[in-house]
């Protein structure tokens, strides 16, 4: 399946930007092992943005972006869905400078970091509810146990794989809502978007 979405020039501009600014950090951070910018934009924008077509993101909700890394997906869903709110959790601290000079860069509005993991954003007295977690980088059994606090009742978990989720993955209290299949252009391999809700008792 392709993506088969369209973006805005300005938003197109916006991409621009954020690569230059990404190839330049990258070259003192280790934000990605990607240096060819075609493939940057295939394997990490368009990449990131699968998850708007496997799945509804509500209007002006709060997306969580578990291990952002170098923005993704967080960044480019921004980017296209300008409603959204959206909260970087990135622990290594250099990553998040990064990620705060982005925001800055392309004057994106309603976008925050969080310089630590999700089990110590989880602990935080005052956070959002959340209504999408989204996580693309990291192995999802590691932070499994930190979503039920987080996450709105309606509240979505939408995992970027190479792969369908196994059953004895998801845990106990959630199920499968879809799976979306991409094939990502020029040859840039699969995508699997996995999208989970917590079981309502």
């Amino acid at each position: 399946m392709e993506i088969g979405l369209a973006i805005a020039e300005n938003q197109a501009e916006q991409f621009m930007r954020y690569l230059a600014h990404l190839m330049e950090w990258n070259k003192t951070i280790n934000l990605t092992a990607i240096i060819d910018p075609k493939e940057i934009i295939i394997k990490h924008f368009v990449d990131s943005l699968t998850a708007l077509v496997a799945t509804s993101f509500p209007q002006n909700g709060v997306v969580l972006d578990v291990g952002a890394g170098g923005g993704f997906p967080g960044i480019p869903l921004k980017i296209v869905r300008s409603d959204l709110r959206v909260v970087l959790i990135e622990p290594v601290r250099k990553k998040c400078s990064f990620l705060n000079s982005v925001i800055g860069l392309l004057q994106l509005q309603d976008v925050s970091t969080f310089d630590g993991t999700i089990e110590q954003y989880a602990k935080r007295p005052i956070r959002h509810a959340i209504d999408l977690i989204v996580v693309r980088a990291l192995k999802y059994e590691g932070i499994r146990n930190h979503i039920p606090t987080l996450l709105t009742s309606k509240g979505k978990i939408v995992l970027y794989r190479t792969e369908a989720i196994k059953k004895q993955e998801m845990g106990e209290g959630f199920h499968l809502v879809s799976e979306t299949a991409f094939v990502l252009p020029q040859g840039s391999g699969n995508r699997v978007v996995t999208v989970m809700e917590m079981e309502n008792l």
